[in-house]
């Protein structure tokens, strides 16, 4: 039997928290290493004390005896945890759910994912949460074109109001609001850091 060239991503670090998201981004991480005939490095950022290496023991069991798994657990901030492991490690992948802050909070201080997309020296795949899926029945009729319309494959996000401006938004705050916030927040931190301030 031939060996199997390695692909591009040798070392692929998935980083889990354990939820149904983080299940979501180790069964994509798990695919792209088994795929790619890459090792792939799981990675929790704890904040409290739980039984770390019992779930990530879990975690590497569901990936399956076929990848090779290394397994870490570290304290601190999960973007800056990631980042750091990744530096380390030579990660050329890494792989993160999108379960984090929403809302406001996740507004001023950014989402885990956004952060490790933004300071990654290599590339990042972003997993969404699983959506639940239509319990099997017949098929769909297809549009005349033989395809669905975009808005009929996709399910529209429920309705809401920006909580700063009240137009129609499918976040808590619409673009516009978050990006006068940010704009207000940078002003504000500039004007503290000026030299000579009273």
């Amino acid at each position: 039997m031939t060996a199997v060239p390695k692909g591009p991503a040798q070392e692929i670090l998935v980083a889990t928290d354990f939820s149904d998201t983080g299940a979501a981004a180790l069964d994509v991480a798990g695919q792209y290493a088994r795929a790619l005939h890459a090792r792939l490095h799981l990675l929790h950022v704890f904040t409290e004390d739980v039984d770390t290496t019992r779930l990530l023991g879990d975690a590497a069991a569901a990936v399956g005896g076929d990848v090779p798994v290394l397994m870490a657990g570290t304290g601190g901030d999960p973007a800056e945890e990631i980042l750091r492991y990744g530096t380390q490690h030579a990660i050329d992948l890494i792989v993160v759910g999108t379960h984090g802050r929403t809302g406001v909070s996740r507004v001023l201080l950014g989402s885990v994912a956004e952060r490790v997309v933004r300071g990654a020296r290599c590339a990042v795949l972003v997993v969404p949460a699983r959506r639940q899926r239509a319990a099997p029945g017949p098929a769909a009729p297809a549009a005349a074109g033989g395809a669905l319309d975009a808005e009929e494959a996709e399910p529209r996000a429920p309705a809401r109001l920006c909580l700063v401006c009240a137009t129609p938004t499918p976040d808590l705050i619409c673009e516009p609001c978050r990006a006068r916030i940010r704009g207000e927040a940078l002003e504000r931190k500039q004007r503290e850091e000026r030299p000579g301030r009273p």
